[in-house]
């Protein structure tokens, strides 16, 4: 009798242990939004509002490897008021191939490193001293971080990705150059259905 009880719950730890992985196997697709760069600052005659929304989606190319797209959209006013108004607005939409890896585990919390390299499309308006000026660009975006994703629900997971980011225009609206920290979810769809929720 105890050896059939032993029998069972082996067989259960194996099988938690393997749908917990479900997440992040082969065939998995990821639906994704993520906020960042996001800055308001205010000083003197100096104003600052920053903020950047980065829809996404991918698939997991092998156990723990995802590859997708981001369309990031970023938005940036600044204004200064000395001797003379200055305001600046800078509105872009990237596309972004990026991919990610997740360290092997069955938990509900893991940790993944991600690296992306794209451009973007940038637009600016400055309106100094009574005079207008537009102009647009394309730039390169490249970011490099890790991060931290919790599974609320089996197909559901929080994550927080500190990075690097950079881009080679000029543009504040996605950084020129700093460290950031995005906030968000990803949806997971397994391939041939739903996920078990992992353990602990």
């Amino acid at each position: 009798m105890l050896k059939t009880y032993c029998l069972l719950a082996l067989g259960f730890t194996l099988c938690t242990a393997s749908t917990a992985k479900a997440q992040t196997t082969k065939g998995t697709r990821v639906l994704g939004l993520s906020a960042g760069n996001i800055i308001y600052q205010k000083n003197n005659g100096y104003r600052q509002i920053s903020a950047q929304l980065a829809p996404s989606i991918g698939t997991f190319v092998a156990d723990n490897v995802a590859l997708g797209i981001a369309l990031p959209i970023g938005y940036s006013s600044t204004k200064t008021q000395y001797s003379f108004r200055n305001t600046q607005r800078n509105l872009e939409l990237g596309l972004l191939p990026w991919v990610r890896y997740y360290l092997p585990s069955s938990s509900k919390h893991r940790v993944f490193g991600e690296l992306s390299v794209g451009g973007a499309l940038s637009s600016s308006r400055t309106k100094a001293d009574g005079y207008t000026v537009k102009n647009s660009d394309v730039t390169l975006l490249a970011s490099l971080g890790a991060g931290y994703s919790y599974f609320i629900t089996p197909n559901v997971g929080l994550e927080a990705l500190a990075k690097f980011a950079t881009n080679s225009g000029n543009s504040t609206a996605f950084g020129k150059g700093y460290l950031d920290i995005n906030l968000g979810f990803r949806v997971y769809l397994p391939k041939g259905g739903a996920a078990t929720v992992p353990a602990e």
